[in-house]
């Protein structure tokens, strides 16, 4: 069931998004987990290093040979997806937020970390997702998988999001995560990267912070959310083939991007219930439905959800999040 125009990254070299345009089974997500290392997360609003985090674990294969593949427009292949997950950004704008109001979603129009902040703190979260894979590979003893997640956030991310870092003045994350890109490939154990993936964390958070800071609506939380698990989504489609799982880091990625979801919903659940107490009680349960579908980090031999009640599943989460963004 391979969608072969809808995977987000392009890898190296892209620094620009192009907007266009049943009943689960199995088990729910693995709430309750806890950052060991003391993760600080204070960007969050409050969910810094608490338990009751809900990343898991991605794999750890490289999406070898991507960059540069479909330029960075609207085309198939692996350029130009960045519609299907970021549109959420260029429809309308951001409810008043810098620069994007008024554009309008249609095909052609830049999603940019520059002037969007929804975008820009998306991107951190997917740093974040590839982050918390690759230690959890790494602690649970998958080392080789571990390694090249610890390369996905400079590689495959940062291009996007250093136009925003650089105007946000967070330039110090590019190093950091330089830094890890360039051991990943020596690491026998956690104890080899530690020191640093604990730097690049609190680099990311301080980065998350500094678009928080400057209050963002709940209709920009939802989307955060929603770009979040509809990448996830997507790499879980990507990952089948006839039924089976034959790519499992596109389940393992798809799995970290939902976890990453379920923690920024929760770390932003006081503006949300402020907003709207039932709209958040319908997104969590929505958002606890979706995750069931990830339900470890390898994949199961055989689909826990099928593919359509997936997409149906994140339809029923952009609606239970509908109130914030009209």
């Amino acid at each position: 069931m391979k969608n072969q125009t809808l995977k987000l990254w392009t890898g190296i070299g892209m620094a620009t998004l192009i907007a266009g345009c049943g009943t689960l089974g199995g088990e729910g997500g693995e709430g309750g987990e806890h950052h060991d290392d003391q993760l600080h997360a204070s960007a969050h609003g409050g969910e810094g290093g608490e338990g009751g985090e809900h990343h898991g674990g991605e794999g750890g294969e490289h999406h070898g040979g991507e960059g540069g593949e479909g330029g960075e427009g609207g085309e198939g292949g692996e350029g130009g997806e960045a519609g299907a997950a970021f549109s959420y950004f260029a429809a309308g704008g951001e409810g008043g937020e810098g620069g994007e109001g008024g554009e309008g979603g249609e095909a052609g129009s830049s999603v940019s970390s520059v002037t969007s902040d929804g975008a820009y703190v998306a991107m951190l979260q997917m740093m974040q997702g590839h982050l918390l894979a690759a230690r959890e590979l790494i602690k649970s003893g998958d080392v080789a998988e571990g390694r090249p997640h610890l390369t996905h956030p400079f590689v495959e991310v940062y291009p996007m999001a250093e136009p925003g870092l650089e105007h946000r003045g967070q330039n110090a994350l590019g190093g950091h995560l330089k830094v890890l890109a360039e051991k990943s490939g020596g690491i026998q154990d956690w104890s080899d990267i530690n020191q640093q993936f604990q730097a690049a964390w609190i680099a990311i958070e301080k980065a998350v912070s500094n678009a928080d800071e400057q209050g963002l609506s709940s209709a920009t939380v939802s989307k955060v959310v929603l770009s979040l698990t509809k990448q996830a989504v997507l790499e879980y489609d990507e990952a089948l083939d006839e039924g089976q799982f034959v790519a499992v880091h596109e389940y393992q990625d798809g799995r970290g991007f939902v976890r990453a979801a379920r923690e920024y919903l929760d770390g932003q659940q006081a503006l949300l219930k402020r907003d709207n107490k039932e709209a958040w009680r319908m997104a969590s349960e929505a958002l606890d439905d979706l995750q069931k579908a990830w339900p470890t980090a390898v994949p199961p031999e055989q689909p826990v959800v099928p593919v359509s009640n997936l997409y149906a599943a994140q339809a029923r989460l952009e609606l239970a999040l509908a109130p914030y963004l009209f």
